[in-house]
């Protein structure tokens, strides 16, 4: 009996082509100074004001060129790698009423892991109406006829990359981000899109916060979507403040252990884990026992490319866990950190590894 294929996707961010008129995040990481989130905002800020819809041409090439490499490496399931932000949770905030991006706020945030200026709430928080995600999602689609999946922040974490000077309610503005997402998303669905998925790396971090109201804000951005959408979430610990950074305090793993009993009864379909920055006790997935598990494989924090037996070998453990038609394999997260070339050859030994299986 021929065993069914192990689906293999990628996670979200990509490293920019050079050519795009915008940085992210990533970029400065990639230097000595390490990731400057004030710097970037501002300068795409500027990049809106002045030059917004000058450069579609750059940014379909860019992300044809992504696409490409996922598809020639053998990943089933692809993201456009973000090429169009400057960050994966700013861009969905600069289409919302309230927010304000050129008088940024110091805040500590990450669990006092990191520390900037950030976009600040100043107001109710509506969405505006220019909806942004069927037109890059249809983009993105129409390269390729392998499915796009499309990501987009969850609301505890756009909380904790700004800065909240209106509110002071949290489930509050949870609810009201939920919202925006919710809008967002029914656009999404009516271009096509099946495969959406919901980041929430806060999760890791504020487990309390999570089960009080995270997860019914993220139910909320799925509120009325048709059940043959597929639903992720994606909950991984952090990334590091630049490559091989060795100090950075990500989020602790057993968080999963906090969160495993209600992401199993979440009205979601997926749920994206990291696995390969630590090991897991894998006795984690034996409470997930109604969900299809994305599990990372491949450190993005990391320089070192990973052999495709190690990979093998530590599926063939989670296969002892849980049925090949419930696992989907990825990378930890998302792989802006590293160099193109650096991300192709990890996603190369990842595909080689799940052909094993």
């Amino acid at each position: 009996m021929t065993k069914k294929k192990i689906l293999t996707t990628t996670i979200g961010s990509f490293p920019k082509p050079s050519y795009l008129p915008i940085s992210d995040w990533f970029d400065s990481a990639r230097g000595e100074e390490g990731m400057n989130t004030e710097k970037t905002t501002l300068e795409f800020t500027n990049y809106i004001e002045n030059n917004e819809n000058l450069h579609e041409e750059l940014f379909i090439k860019a992300a044809r060129e992504v696409l490409a490499i996922q598809e020639r490496v053998g990943i089933d399931i692809l993201t456009d790698g973000e090429v169009r932000r400057e960050n994966y949770v700013h861009y969905h905030c600069r289409h919302l009423k309230g927010f304000d991006f050129k008088n940024l706020e110091h805040r500590i945030v990450r669990d006092g892991a990191y520390q900037t200026k950030l976009p600040a709430i100043r107001g109710r928080i509506e969405h505006l109406g220019n909806f942004y995600s069927a037109h890059d999602f249809s983009s993105s689609q129409s390269m390729t006829k392998k499915p796009v999946k499309f990501t987009l922040p969850g609301p505890l974490t756009i909380m904790d990359t700004s800065a909240d000077c209106f509110y002071n309610d949290r489930i509050k503005l949870n609810t009201d981000l939920a919202e925006t997402l919710n809008q967002e998303i029914l656009q999404l669905v009516q271009a096509g899109c099946n495969l959406i998925q919901i980041d929430e790396p806060l999760f890791a971090r504020q487990v309390e916060d999570a089960l009080l109201f995270g997860m019914d804000g993220v139910e909320r951005c799925f509120h009325k979507v048709p059940n043959d959408v597929t639903k992720i979430i994606h909950i991984c610990c952090g990334y590091t403040d630049r490559l091989d950074d060795e100090n950075y305090i990500k989020a602790d793993p057993q968080s999963y252990f906090g969160l495993a009993d209600d992401l199993n009864i979440m009205k979601i379909d997926q749920i994206s884990i990291e696995d390969a920055h630590f090991k897991n006790d894998l006795s984690l997935l034996d409470k997930l026992t109604d969900k299809t598990l994305i599990f990372g494989v491949l450190n993005v924090t990391k320089s070192r490319i990973e052999t495709a037996e190690e990979i093998r070998i530590r599926l063939s453990e989670v296969l002892n866990h849980i049925d090949r038609d419930r696992l989907i394999v990825s990378p930890d997260c998302g792989l802006g950190l590293l160099s193109k070339m650096q991300a192709k050859q990890k996603l190369e030994t990842m595909c080689k590894a799940v052909g094993t299986l």
